[in-house]
């Protein structure tokens, strides 16, 4: 495996921090699975501030082998902001790799596009072949202005994934496969679906963990909840849906041997690390903040609930996550809003008041002025990459405390 081709298996929440880097520019979502975190996805960014952080991350002398043009919503749902990244960075970094990930909607029509652009490496998030199995997976899909039956889109997702891979390849991209392992729903397809896309001549494959997000998943019964606005009504109100659990470690080997059979899968160390909650901001030589009376609680800016994967100033909303009264283990507690975007100074004051019983706040990177701000209050930016569980776990010493907390609202 070339090293090119490692740092493409790598994701965001992987142990090489900084070395893969997520841009979130995309606004708007096509498709919202059954299963995933409540509420809108998160703000997306600004080519131009992406493009910025990146070089301000390589004047420092990190190391930035690849950019994924991802999140919070899919890149090709509204490519302009993508493209305009792609163009930037091109411009500014050339010499950093460049990778989009997406369901694969309307990726027929932007292969072409894509490849003139300088991307070299594809990714599509596709976890059935089979509409009836995509129909359970999906509590909608958007592929245009219009929303479709889900039985209608499900059909026309399965096809427009089918054609998207195909121009890809055909534009000289190479594409990796990531499949999500859905225990009760998807388990018995995952050969099926790497034999079809072998057959369109996809060059890797990844076979995940369906990861259950730290706070249920509610019902959105309607795309109004594709936008990272924020607002109330973009909000998902239906009652949670019962999900599948985390696949066990058989399942999961099974699965990866079955799609093994058809193509090259991710290497199971690189794999690994997506799970590892070790970055340099959470060595615990490094001397972490420590929970007090006044402070028991971590704030994390995550748009899923798995991993810190949201710059302190993109998030809408944090998870508050402390020592569960019961039996004083590290849990989430509950989600509180974030001050509005904008008003400078003031915003991060307004985020230290709703944060002031926080220790610490995780975000996957933070600016010099909110730091200070928060400082101030007591309150210490946390800078990593890490899956939220394992990232609290480190603060709280493993996850249990010694005395047990309160409710966090």
């Amino acid at each position: 495996m070339t090293e090119e081709t490692r740092n493409f298996c790598l994701n965001p929440g992987s142990g090489s921090a900084g070395s893969y880097l997520r841009l979130p520019v995309a606004p708007r979502s096509n498709t919202r699975l059954r299963f995933g975190f409540p509420g809108s996805p998160g703000r997306a960014l600004q080519p131009k501030d992406v493009v910025q952080w990146v070089g301000r991350l390589l004047a420092e002398g990190k190391t930035v082998a690849m950019a994924d043009v991802a999140g919070p919503g899919d890149p090709l749902a509204e490519p302009g902001p993508a493209l305009e990244t792609l163009r930037l960075m091109r411009a500014a970094h050339p010499q950093v790799g460049l990778t989009l990930t997406t369901v694969g909607l309307n990726g027929a029509a932007q292969a072409e596009v894509l490849a003139e652009l300088g991307l070299s490496h594809v990714s599509v998030l596709v976890d059935a072949v089979d509409p009836a199995v995509a129909a359970a997976l999906y509590a909608w899909i958007r592929p245009g202005q219009r929303t479709l039956a889900l039985d209608e889109a499900a059909a026309l997702l399965v096809r427009a994934q089918a054609e998207a891979i195909a121009a890809f390849k055909k534009a000289g991209l190479f594409v990796k496969v990531n499949t999500t392992l859905y225990p009760g729903i998807n388990d018995g397809h995952v050969e099926e679906i790497a034999k079809a896309m072998a057959m369109l001549g996809a060059d890797l494959m990844a076979v995940l963990p369906f990861q259950p997000p730290a706070v249920p998943a509610a019902g959105c019964a309607s795309p109004a909840c594709a936008s990272g606005c924020g607002q109330s009504g973009c909000l998902p109100q239906a009652e949670p849906e019962a999900g599948p659990s985390r696949p066990d470690a058989a399942a999961l080997a099974r699965a990866r041997e079955a799609a093994a059979r058809h193509l090259p899968l991710c290497a199971q160390d690189i794999l690994d690390l997506e799970r590892a909650a070790a970055s340099p901001s959470l060595d615990p030589a490094a001397g972490l903040p420590k929970a007090s009376a006044e402070q028991p609680y971590v704030a994390v800016a995550s748009s899923g609930g798995l991993e810190v994967d949201l710059h302190l100033g993109q998030a809408i909303r944090f998870l508050i996550f402390g020592p569960r009264p019961s039996d004083g283990l590290a849990s989430l507690l509950g989600v509180r809003e974030a001050p509005e975007p904008g008003g400078g100074e003031a915003r991060w004051t307004a985020l230290a008041e709703t944060l002031k019983d926080c220790f610490a706040v995780l975000a996957s990177s933070a600016g010099a002025q909110p730091r200070h701000i928060l400082a101030a209050s007591g309150i210490t930016v946390l800078t990593t990459e890490a899956d939220v569980q394992g990232a609290v776990d480190a603060l709280f010493g493993g996850g249990k405390r010694g005395k047990k907390g309160g409710k966090a609202s």
